[in-house]
């Protein structure tokens, strides 16, 4: 029986599931307020009407489930930047919570070394991990930014320029110009999605059909990490382009990080996120505090949205970095 339901939701897609659990929800309140309304009626030995009851019930429902419409409308089209501070919120108590959870945790350099290395995903070639702490951004790098499999299973290198148009050169951690790729999701939360100012908003990058960037995020860390050490880079601003620009891809001479994320809702464009290369660790050496950040047992990751591109998380909310 369980078996049979698995499958059957497993047909029903998102939007379905999602229309038929509000529908369910709403007869779930509808019963609680009449329930409450008789409970109500009996104790204070008034004279039961059910219809009565059955109306107001009905109406206190309908209120209900407007406001609620209305509060998700405004949510998610970031309506007054609702959703952009609510998530803002979210992600400093994450990463407080974590940064606590840390310090309680005995996992070697050694182990949290070989946890970024872990290959989980079959058929792509492991780089590493992508972290961006202030966004909650914690995401391994694989090899193949130009495929639906490398992109669903998180960040990957991106390697195609104007200079080098069929990516022969496979980019190196710390060197030139290392160009990233992940989905922009929209919710603020899962891949690149977080990298952009306002979720479901052009603005500050297309303004009146004219390409802007911003500098929000200037001065932020991103952090590379692969077997040999991790790579402390931070944000220098950032810039829109459209989606055939690849010269941002370029070979450089100094070390940078350039990261390639979807605009929302102009998803015709694309906002790179440009780092320069402020300090290369060791894994030995490095300051415990950016080792933590890709400790996989008590750090989440966010590569994946069930409603897109669902699969078990290597973080903490998942194989833990293949400990699991």
């Amino acid at each position: 029986m369980i078996n049979f339901l698995k499958i059957l939701v497993s047909q029903i897609s998102y939007n379905e599931r999602l229309t038929i659990i509000q529908i369910i929800v709403f007869f779930l309140i509808f019963f609680v307020l009449f329930l409450i309304g008789l409970l109500m009626l009996k104790v204070r030995k008034k004279q039961i009407s059910y219809k009565k009851i059955g109306y107001i019930s009905l109406l206190w429902t309908l209120g209900l489930s407007i406001i609620s419409l209305g509060t998700k409308i405004m949510y998610q089209n970031n309506i007054w930047s609702v959703q952009t501070n609510a998530l803002n919120y979210v992600q400093r108590y994450k990463q407080h919570k974590s940064d606590r959870k840390d310090k309680f945790d005995d996992s070697s350099r050694i182990d949290i070394s070989k946890m970024v290395m872990h290959q989980a995903v079959k058929g792509l070639d492991k780089q590493g991990f992508v972290s961006i702490p202030s966004r909650n951004i914690l995401l391994p790098v694989y090899n193949d930014a130009y495929s639906d499999k490398g992109l669903n299973a998180g960040a990957n290198y991106a390697n195609k320029s104007v200079i080098d148009p069929t990516g022969e050169h496979k980019p190196i951690m710390g060197e030139g110009n290392y160009g990233l790729a992940a989905h922009n999701f929209n919710d603020g939360q899962t891949g690149f999605s977080g990298l952009q100012q306002y979720t479901n908003h052009d603005s500050p990058y297309l303004q009146n059909g004219h390409l802007k960037g911003s500098d929000w995020l200037n001065g932020q860390k991103i952090l590379l990490a692969n077997a040999h050490g991790i790579y402390d880079y931070r944000i220098t601003g950032q810039t829109l382009v459209t989606n055939k620009k690849i010269s941002v891809l370029n070979p450089t001479q100094t070390a940078q990080v350039t990261i390639i994320s979807c605009l929302f809702p102009s998803t015709d464009y694309r906002i790179i996120t440009h780092g320069k290369l402020k300090n290369i660790y060791t894994w030995d050496n490095a300051p415990r505090k950016l080792v933590n950040e890709f400790n996989l047992k008590e750090k989440n990751t966010n590569a994946h949205a069930s409603w897109w591109n669902p699969g078990v998380e290597e973080g903490a909310n998942g194989q833990k970095g293949g400990t699991e």
